[in-house]
């Protein structure tokens, strides 16, 4: 929460734009383009001697409630009448606050002190800190939710009171935390907290408007499911044990509040359900000893459609290349009535691939279908109830065919995957694939440059068919919060491994190598490697018009084994719409490396280093604009690799460090955002240069010329880069 209110005009790279927008509206008239410019800009912030008073007073609210009861502000207004502008200085003078000397509980029910005095390592309240009225507020709540999951569901913070005793000369406070029993009726009389138990929990499916009415006719379309009551289960797209596995309400265990939070979350990320709508209500049932007792409905209402259609058109824009796309998208949230969500996405694509030597284009042509069934629980090889419960766990199956004629090669590739996904707490989420099967086959490669580039040197171990039988690992941590808008981190790290259990396979039955050395899963040889990446953003809200984006990029493939080199999809390269800008994609590298002659770009390699700073800013309408640096390269890792320059090296890497940076403009329709991005290559370390820095050279170069590129590109793409 802001105290100061008054805040001079919103800036963007130092000027004042919203402000610029506004005066340019006449403000005597509300209507056309002056009630746009004016709903868009921002007016001018006009000093008030007024509004000064009145946050000084919100300043010495705050510093009290935060214990420096006797603070002294004062401001100091600096005129320019030249610029006619004003200055405003607070000077806070926060003297000594009070602290807590003392602290105690009064707890007139004795069942209540037994779990709230155990519990007194987790107060927020600590002997000798500032008297704090947040901390205070704060550590009501806790206890609130403290007694709620210990079945109190009549208890409430208001019960919670405190005693202060201030001792001035000494500025420390006693303070007395009281709870009291609740009141019962109007006469005040008092009588101690029950805990409650659940005893009925109802579940009604597919409730919607026209149902609230017809429920109570529809009581013979019920079942029973592990106690729990099922209505309208018949015409459900979800089955009982489905809904019953993500619920935590049960009958006869005590009522938690982190039960009621758990089934609502679990039960909307099943994609099927609108947020539930649980109510509980006092059950006449009475344990005179101990408990009372509550009933839960929960009523479940579908999201807007079980089965749905799309169709996307892109167009696109890759390595200088345009080109558009088809997608057709069929999604079934509830396949087989427990809630597995299939996905079935065709795509078909055609680009115009332009030649680097010279200004002729051919066509690439791309057809693919992939399906996914997405179960929400844990399948072979265990299926615990408890995991289930705690982790929210899906298991993901995947299978996918992709087609790619490109004028220098066809690739056909075919995968089939299975794994899991699941959440601990509500930032990290782990992703697990103990079966990844890639089949890939190279057909049509282009004999000019496969004879000159590739043959008979390391990288005809890339373009080569083979098999990917691999374990993939995937960490990730992201603390935005989607309430509110604020700074945040984004940390992805994945480990991958291939070819292990098949080498262990074919030593062990005794198979025989191929005539170049090499073992073969049903005669195609397959891949063996380990690669790890981590990816690294901070997001970093400068106001409501502009933020900052940080990341870092680092990867690395060692193939071994029963392989020389990295598979061509498990390659790193540079350049591109979501890497180094200043670069079409796979042209950058690897390190100083550069082909003059190569007919389409083609750069890749087993090591990749990157960081990426963007700064963006909202303009007006679904504008957007965006200055960024880029900076990183990719390398090869092996001597193998004869390409000159391309080898990663401790005393000389810097060197090959390629910057490039530029601006952007961004369409964002909420749903999607377009971008699009002017790159210049600030720095390159390409062995064609002959000093790396742009600044040092006479001539920009704005298209290719004998050979050398252009030092821009432009990309376009679909989405943040980062």
């Amino acid at each position: 929460m802001s105290y100061i209110r008054q805040k001079p005009n919103k800036r963007i790279l130092g000027f004042r734009f919203y402000l610029g927008l506004y005066n340019l509206s006449n403000i005597n008239k509300k209507t056309g383009i002056n009630k746009y410019l004016q709903t868009e800009g921002e007016p001018p912030a006009v000093w008030d001697k007024y509004a000064t008073t009145r946050d000084i007073k919100q300043l010495k609210i705050f510093l009290v409630k935060k214990g420096y009861y006797y603070a002294v502000i004062k401001d100091t207004a600096i005129f320019s009448k030249r610029k006619r502008k004003v200055d405003i200085r607070y000077n806070i003078q926060a003297n000594k606050p009070y602290r807590i000397r003392s602290y105690k509980y009064e707890i007139e029910d004795t069942a209540i002190g037994h779990f709230i005095l155990p519990d007194t390592i987790n107060s927020l309240i600590k002997i000798g800190n500032l008297f704090d009225d947040d901390v205070l507020s704060n550590e009501r709540i806790r206890i609130e939710n403290l007694m709620k999951n210990k079945g109190y569901y009549a208890f409430n913070r208001e019960a919670i009171n405190y005693y202060v005793d201030t001792l001035y000369s000494l500025m420390q406070v006693d303070l007395v935390m009281n709870i009291k029993n609740r009141v019962r009726n109007t006469l005040g009389t008092s009588v101690p907290y029950r805990q409650y138990k659940i005893d009925k929990v109802t579940v009604i499916t597919e409730f919607g408007v026209q149902q609230a009415g017809a429920f109570k006719t529809a009581l013979h379309d019920s079942v029973i499911y592990n106690g729990i009551q099922f209505f309208n289960w018949e015409n459900s797209w979800v089955r009982p044990g489905a809904i019953a596995q993500n619920n935590y309400i049960e009958p006869d265990k005590l009522y938690r509040i982190s039960d009621v939070e758990e089934t609502k979350s679990h039960l909307s990320a099943l994609n099927v359900y609108n947020t539930p709508n649980v109510q509980f209500s006092r059950h006449p049932r009475t344990d005179t000893s101990q408990y009372n007792y509550l009933d839960c409905q929960i009523r479940l209402s579908l999201l807007d459609s079980i089965q749905s259609y799309a169709w996307e058109v892109d167009g696109t824009y890759s390595s200088g290349n345009w080109g558009t796309a088809l997608n057709l998208i069929y999604q079934h949230k509830s396949l087989f009535r427990n809630a597995e969500n299939f996905s079935l996405k065709l795509r078909g694509a055609l680009e115009a691939v332009k030649r680097t030597d010279m200004p002729q284009f051919h066509y690439a042509v791309e057809y693919g279908a992939e399906a996914t069934l997405k179960i929400p629980k844990f399948l072979l090889p265990f299926n615990s109830i408890n995991f289930k419960k705690k982790y929210n766990p899906k298991t993901i199956f995947t299978l996918n065919y992709n087609y790619n004629h490109r004028p220098d090669y066809t690739q056909t590739m075919a995968n089939i995957s299975f794994g899991y996904d699941w959440k601990v707490g509500s930032y990290v989420s782990h992703q697990l694939k103990p079966v990844s099967i890639n089949l890939v086959n190279y057909s049509n490669v282009d004999t000019g440059y496969y004879d000159q580039y590739i043959k008979g040197n390391y990288l005809e171990n890339i373009f080569i068919n083979h098999v990917v039988s691999g374990l993939n690992y995937s960490y990730i941590f992201k603390n935005q919060n989607s309430k509110k808008t604020t700074d945040f981190h984004y940390f992805r790290w994945n480990i991958e491994t291939a070819g292990n259990l098949l080498l262990l396979y074919s030593g062990l039955s005794g198979a025989i190598k191929s005539t170049d050395g090499y073992y073969s899963l049903f005669n195609i040889r397959f891949s063996q490697y380990a690669l790890t990446d981590i990816d690294y953003h901070f997001f970093h809200v400068v106001n409501d018009a502009s933020d900052i984006v940080y990341r870092l990029y680092a990867g690395i493939g060692i193939p071994y084994g029963n392989s020389v080199a990295l598979p061509y999809e498990k390659q790193f390269f540079g350049g591109g719409a979501n890497s180094n800008r200043g670069w079409q994609a796979l042209t950058l590298g690897p390190g100083s490396y550069f082909n003059s002659t190569s007919k389409y770009p083609n750069s890749t390699a087993d090591m990749k280093l990157e960081a990426n700073l963007e700064y963006r800013f909202r303009l007006p309408w679904v504008l957007e604009g965006a200055m960024f640096v880029d900076a990183g390269n990719i390398w090869a890792i092996t001597s193998e690799d004869k390409r000159p320059g391309a080898l990663f090296e401790w005393n000389k890497f810097y060197r090959d460090i390629a910057i490039g940076s530029g601006v952007g403009l961004r369409f964002n329709f909420h749903y999607f955002i377009f971008r699009t991005d002017l790159g210049l290559k600030t720095r390159n370390p390409a062995s064609y240069v002959s000093n790396p820095w742009i600044f040092n050279q006479r001539k920009l170069y704005f298209q290719s010329q004998k050979g050398r590129p252009s030092d821009f590109a432009i990309s376009f793409a679909v989405n943040y880069p980062f």
